[in-house]
């Protein structure tokens, strides 16, 4: 939840904004933020402390963390808006999703052909 939405305050459109942030942390670590705390020891985390941060940030690039950050203000009036962020050079610069199907394709060869079928 975004703070706004913690502490029970108005809020806007923006709170999807920060939603995206957290599952774009998701993605890149296969963890959510917070994930050790109880739900409402996140709240308060989310509620009081900075922004949740990569753990391993070095591992990630810097336009990563650079959209992230711009996901992830805890102000609303700080954070970017989803028309922003398509700006965003770290969306700009992204490949198309049509050249993830020569991957995947790989992908299933190399499996089918290691005899790992049942995984694919």
């Amino acid at each position: 939840m975004a703070p706004e939405v913690v502490k029970r305050q108005p809020y806007g459109p923006k709170v999807g904004v920060w939603s995206f942030g957290i599952v774009a942390i998701e993605m890149a670590e296969q963890k959510t933020p917070y994930d050790s705390f109880t739900a409402r020891s996140a709240k308060f985390h989310i509620a009081t402390e900075g922004s949740p941060q990569l753990r391993q940030p070095e591992q990630f690039s810097p336009l990563l963390r650079d959209f992230l950050s711009c996901c992830l203000q805890k102000g609303e009036a700080q954070r970017w808006s989803a028309k922003e962020l398509l700006q965003h050079q770290f969306i700009t610069s992204a490949m198309p999703g049509s050249s993830l199907a020569p991957l995947i394709v790989a992908v299933k060869k190399w499996k089918e052909e290691a005899g790992m079928q049942q995984l694919i």
